[in-house]
């Protein structure tokens, strides 16, 4: 997907995806989210929020929109608590949309851990790979309020934001956002040295070797080579 252009709060996902059943039709659930995301007011501002949500964490689990299909982030909703599912929803975007991708490697290539964030160094920086379109400008403001939504930044003035000290991920976690990797990249194997960590970056993390370890035989198969560690899932 090219543009991210409406900022989604990590409540509004988990609420929804811990509600929704496979098998039902997703009109099912458009009054439900609408009482989820009351911070909005406009009727026009929920169904564009809504569309994005189910485009992101549902719809692009599956081949067709008539019927709500089962996936990874359905099943941990249901399962996990709110503070446990954050960095693995977070994960998500990265995951389905390049232009936060890029974001994201941008973000920490531009700032370390000690600086404010400006909004004004990183739209120039998209902008210069993107084009200087409306819509890259808006993906930029767009993420940047889900990241403070999320607990990652937070906003010190018009167009800047301060850091919030970087929370742990536990194994478990990791564990989950490697396999929500496998399942968007509809693939059974990862190669932890090799993969693209911005996935991981807006946290500190386990060493993924000693996370590929602790699941071993139970979630995947790690094969450890010189320069590379495979992980088959199983």
């Amino acid at each position: 997907m090219i543009g991210y252009d409406r900022p989604l709060k990590p409540e509004w996902i988990y609420k929804t995806l811990k509600l929704v059943e496979p098998g039902k039709k997703p009109e099912d659930y458009y009054d439900a989210y609408n009482e989820i995301a009351v911070e909005l007011t406009g009727k026009d501002g929920r169904r564009k929020t809504r569309t994005v949500l189910f485009r992101s964490f549902i719809y692009s689990f599956q081949e067709k929109t008539k019927i709500i299909e089962n996936n990874i982030l359905i099943s941990l909703c249901k399962q996990k608590d709110y503070e446990y599912m954050k960095p693995i929803l977070l994960a998500m975007f990265i995951l389905d949309y390049e232009i936060l991708k890029y974001f994201t490697q941008m973000y920490f290539k531009i700032f370390d851990p000690t600086q404010s964030i400006s909004s004004t160094a990183l739209t120039k920086k998209m902008t210069e790979a993107y084009g200087d379109t409306e819509i890259v400008k808006r993906s930029t403001r767009a993420f940047l309020k889900t990241l403070s939504d999320f607990g990652i930044i937070e906003p010190a003035g018009t167009n800047t934001f301060h850091q919030i000290n970087k929370s742990m991920l536990t194994d478990e976690q990791v564990s989950d956002i490697l396999k929500l990797y496998a399942s968007v990249k509809h693939t059974k194997q990862i190669d932890i040295q090799n993969i693209d960590k911005s996935i991981l970056s807006y946290y500190n993390f386990p060493d993924l070797s000693a996370v590929a370890h602790n699941f071993h035989n139970t979630e995947w198969e790690y094969i450890k080579g010189i320069e590379r560690g495979l992980l088959m899932l199983l």
